[in-house]
């Protein structure tokens, strides 16, 4: 019996340690569970790297991490602008099992074309790496920041203008822009011109194209080359001839341009130069039986010049008339005749009373170059109809004057003598008593003579006016004011 007793406690205590041992297992299976995944770190590429992407760039680049646990499988994953937002999502090697993720530039080249990326553009954003074994997932420790760049592949381009062998004359003075053009390389490359001399070879002149290099063209000056061959040492009237060419960047890589082109870049002798007289803004009456001669007159720019005075209307670019100065072209004045004048515009088919506004200016030449004056003028040219001035017969007063005009109080109109010694412009203006300007009875050039202006004051009211002449004159001006009396 003691036996038995003893035998059935063995048991009872056999299967309860079975218990506790069952129970140790299972308590010691979940903790290796739950601690199956271990926190773990990114290794390469540091955090802050570019990578740029290259088509033709099939060279691996292994992306690697800690370990996570041993039976772990991995995804990288990129967000931008940060993880949160994922965008690519890339198991590791070996079917996920690696702690490493092997890309080529070419690869990723490919992902980011698909994403909408044209060649030089760039995305900047977050990577991580999570790990997983079985329903349990962990990301990695640290969030490195990353950017992406898809390289600009330089294709071969064409050279355009100016052609191969000109010469490109340079003066102080000439602004005209001038376009150096070529083809386009690709998009995103920037460029660069140079000059070499004698050949490409020994370049001197090395300059960014347009819009800080981006544009297949650079604008320059004559002005502006002028000042850098002065810079390096030519003489007005000196050349130096050379080659040019054009080189596209990607960043890292450069492609000349299929051709080279001679180009030759000479000073010219011609010196800036400027007109005098007349006035810009004045109105010169044609007027068919006045020959008195009327001097269009400008500085010298350089020995050995001739000279042509050209009119445009309305703006210089538009030239209708164009006369050499006196002298055949060498002289710095040109003299012309209101009845010369008339004839002219007559002949253009201005009718007598009309006129017709725009601009002068003058052109020098010298050896095949030209520079236009530094002043545009403005000026309007009116055939003389007889009416509102008159000459008074053919003598020449010794001095200047102003009379008073005639009726004066007057009901609507009187008339104004005045007298000028010298030919040049003449203004008559009229004011009223707060010294406002009312009407502007003259301002053209007129000859020596005697002179009567009618002045019609029917649009005026009753009071007291004042009416001023400015002439002014190869040797001096003259000004003078009166008083007048309107009384309707």
């Amino acid at each position: 019996m003691k036996k038995l007793i003893y035998a059935t406690l063995m048991i009872a205590v056999f299967f309860a340690s079975g218990t506790i041992f069952n129970s140790q297992n299972s308590l010691k299976a979940e903790q290796s569970e739950v601690q199956a995944l271990n926190p773990f770190n990114l290794l390469f590429p540091p955090t802050g790297l570019t990578l740029e992407t290259d088509p033709g760039n099939n060279t691996p680049i292994d992306i690697t991490w800690t370990s996570g646990g041993a039976n772990a499988t991995y995804k990288w994953k990129f967000g931008a602008p940060t993880i949160s937002s994922v965008i690519l999502d890339l198991p590791s090697n070996t079917g996920g099992t690696a702690t490493a993720l092997t890309v080529t530039p070419a690869a990723v080249d490919g992902i980011l074309a698909g994403l909408g990326l044209n060649p030089g553009d760039s995305v900047s954003g977050q990577w991580a790496v999570w790990a997983f074994e079985g329903n349990d997932s962990l990301k990695s420790v640290e969030t490195f920041n990353i950017t992406f760049k898809r390289k600009v592949v330089l294709n071969q381009f064409n050279l355009l203008f100016p052609p191969t062998g000109i010469t490109l004359v340079t003066s102080p003075e000439n602004n005209t822009p001038v376009n150096i053009t070529w083809g386009n390389s690709s998009s995103g490359a920037t460029y660069k011109w140079k000059f070499g001399a004698p050949t490409i070879s020994s370049v001197i002149l090395s300059l960014a194209s347009n819009n800080t290099g981006s544009d297949t063209m650079l604008t320059v000056t004559p002005a502006a080359v002028d000042g850098i061959l002065a810079g390096l040492g030519l003489n007005p009237g000196d050349s130096v001839s050379g080659q040019w060419a054009v080189w596209a960047y990607n960043g890292t890589d450069s492609l000349k341009s299929a051709q080279t082109f001679n180009i030759t870049f000479r000073r010219s002798n011609l010196s800036a130069f400027s007109l005098l007289s007349p006035p810009s803004g004045i109105t010169f009456l044609a007027e068919p039986n006045n020959s008195t001669p009327v001097n269009i007159q400008w500085s010298k720019s350089a020995n050995g010049v001739t000279y042509k005075w050209k009119f445009g209307a309305p703006m210089i670019s538009s030239v209708i008339l164009d006369l050499p100065s006196n002298n055949n072209g060498a002289d710095t004045v040109l003299t012309v005749t209101p009845e010369a004048v008339d004839g002219i515009l007559a002949g253009l088919g201005v009718n007598p009373g009309d006129s017709v506004k725009g601009e002068w200016a003058v052109w020098a030449y010298l050896n095949g170059d030209s520079l236009k004056s530094t002043q545009t003028f403005d000026i309007t040219f009116k055939r003389d109809n007889k009416s509102g001035i008159t000459q008074n017969g053919t003598g020449i007063p010794d001095r200047y004057a102003l009379s008073q005009n005639y009726p004066n109080p007057f009901n609507p109109s009187t008339k104004i003598n005045f007298e000028l010694p010298q030919s040049g412009n003449v203004k008559i203006l009229v004011y009223d008593m707060a010294g406002k300007e009312v009407a502007v009875l003259l301002n053209e050039v007129k000859s020596a003579g005697f002179y009567t202006v009618t002045f019609d004051g029917f649009n005026l009211s009753s009071g007291i006016y004042y009416y001023r002449i400015n002439a002014e004159g190869s040797s001096n001006n003259f000004t003078d004011t009166k008083k007048m009396m309107l009384i309707k």
